[in-house]
């Protein structure tokens, strides 16, 4: 729920993710080639950028797990996050 979590915390927890998982990827090389994000070159990696999008919301404190396995779903399969919302929730589980 974005409302219990402000921008600024949300970044400094992120934070270290945002520095990790690219490093990590860069180590197993799974950048191609001259392929890197941010104009980063193969010697050093560009941390990714930190972002809140607006994504519908629950109402409730007990849908949250349902949201994000929703949201990943969503996402994956390219179908617009609007069709996730609480009243929606007892169609999904």
């Amino acid at each position: 729920m974005v409302s219990l979590i402000p921008n600024q915390s949300l970044k400094e927890e992120l934070g270290p993710l945002s520095i990790t998982i690219p490093n990590l990827l860069n180590t197993l090389d799974f950048y191609e080639e001259g392929v890197y994000a941010n104009e980063c070159t193969r010697d050093w990696w560009c941390p990714w950028p930190i972002h809140r999008v607006d994504v519908p919301q629950q109402a409730n404190q007990g849908d949250c797990g349902m949201f994000v396995l929703k949201y990943i779903e969503l996402l994956s399969a390219e179908i617009p996050l609007a069709t996730c919302t609480s009243q929606n929730m007892p169609f999904f589980g």
